[in-house]
């Protein structure tokens, strides 16, 4: 007999029965929600500018008199449009979510490394050490697995031969390994580097981190690991499609709710937005060039971040972005770290062609884009990724004030940010074969 599929509602009722408990999925969401806090927390400082000096090609002239043109366009819509929903004054925390947890930092653990430890310092997340010799380091505990610690370690120690060192180095303990196993927990140390969070509204910022990400993607090319793999992130389509599929559910869950809160009322007037950028995301994702594309990039595969917030990306008095907290690094099309760095700086810009000029331009820097790989990037923007997370973590874990300011925030931009992508996708389907 066929087994058919289960109601909407049927399924939305069975996941709650069958999903952990709660103490258990914060675990799972912790790493993606929480801000990484590897720095000091001092307020940035006056964005340096700086012109690029890269070598540009054809298609990258193109785009940026394309993503100019969407700066203003998208200016000029936004001043003209009618203002559908007041803007909400004296926002929260942009940022909705689980609290990073400060952990206690075992002596047995600090034991196990060749320093002799002065002066610590109890930070959000880490241990903050200052040796003898006046070197500092930041110690924490990981959810990684030992083995996990020892792939990002030998990872790092590989792009650092292909000529990658931006990024904050281990301290290995007196037997030369990079990570500690103490009473079932994982800890680790690394060196702390005097930075600051990348201000993601820079464009000389976002410039440097996109440097660094596509530098260290093309770096970690060749790098084999033989006795741990983290799973891949190749799959942009199932990703996105088990995406879609939640964000329905969620859609449901909130009008099946009978006493609706302003914050179900909002997400369900998105409904049909929502909906519709998702099913655009994956239409462009089904397409045959991209799947080549992605298919393509595997069989030599680089790693992505996977990361990409501001406290891992930090920026240094040389003008240089170092990168921290790899924990999620794996191997990845680099198009997950772009979108991502993108995503950030556009909301903060609100959705500026010339933010995203200076994270293409300087990942082209590093190896062209070809025009499938704007693709991608297009796909990825277009999916309402903080429409869904704002959703996902209220309704499968825990609710915030926050996050109604947050989902106001998203819509109140939703004018410039549709006319940016479709600006944008515009200008890709302008690009020539050639560029591919």
């Amino acid at each position: 007999m066929k087994r058919q599929k289960m109601p909407d509602w049927l399924e939305v009722l069975a996941n709650e029965f069958l999903k952990p408990p709660y103490f258990l999925q914060a675990q799972f969401e912790a790493k993606e929600a929480a801000q990484s806090t590897h720095n000091d927390p001092e307020t940035a400082s006056t964005a340096h500018s700086t012109s690029a000096t890269a070598n540009r090609n054809a298609h990258s002239y193109d785009l940026r008199e394309g993503l100019t043109a969407i700066a203003a366009d998208v200016s000029a819509k936004s001043t003209s449009a009618k203002q559908t929903r007041t803007p909400v004054a004296n926002r929260r925390s942009s940022r909705s979510a689980i609290p990073t947890q400060t952990y206690d930092i075992p002596q047995g653990v600090l034991d196990r490394y060749p320093v002799t430890i002065e002066r610590r310092e109890q930070m959000p997340g880490i241990l903050r050490v200052v040796t003898d010799d006046g070197k500092r380091y930041a110690i924490k505990r990981t959810h990684l697995t030992l083995p996990h610690v020892w792939f990002v370690h030998r990872m790092l120690k590989y792009a650092q031969k292909q000529g990658f060192s931006r990024y904050s180095k281990f301290l290995l303990t007196k037997k030369k390994a990079p990570g500690v196993n103490e009473g079932g927990s994982v800890y680790y140390a690394t060196e702390w580097i005097d930075a600051q969070p990348a201000n993601f509204t820079s464009a000389e910022h976002v410039a440097q981190t996109a440097y660094a990400l596509a530098q260290f993607h093309e770096a970690t090319r060749g790098f084999t690991s033989e006795k741990f793999v983290p799973n891949d992130a190749f799959n942009l389509f199932e990703m996105t499609k088990e995406r879609n599929h939640d964000l329905r559910q969620l859609i449901y869950k909130a009008e099946a709710n009978d006493e609706k809160d302003e914050f179900d009322k909002l997400f369900v007037s998105l409904k049909a937005q929502l909906l519709d950028d998702a099913a655009d995301s994956l239409q462009l994702l089904q397409q045959a060039e991209c799947a080549a594309f992605l298919h393509a990039d595997k069989a030599n595969a680089g790693i992505s971040h996977l990361d990409v917030i501001p406290g891992n990306c930090l920026y240094a008095p040389d003008h240089n972005v170092y990168l921290i907290d790899f924990e999620l690094s794996t191997f990845a099309p680099r198009v997950l770290d772009m979108a991502h760095l993108l995503r950030r700086s556009l909301q903060l810009n609100h959705w500026s062609g010339d933010i995203a000029y200076a994270c293409f331009l300087h990942f082209d820097t590093v190896k062209t884009i070809p025009k499938v790989e704007y693709r991608l990037v297009e796909a990825l923007l277009k999916f309402p990724y903080r429409a869904w997370r704002l959703a996902h973590t209220r309704y499968h874990f825990f609710k915030d004030p926050a996050q109604l300011d947050d989902l106001l925030a998203y819509a109140d931009a939703a004018p410039r940010r549709q006319s940016f992508l479709k600006s944008f996708s515009e200008q890709v389907r302008s690009l020539s074969v050639g560029d591919d």
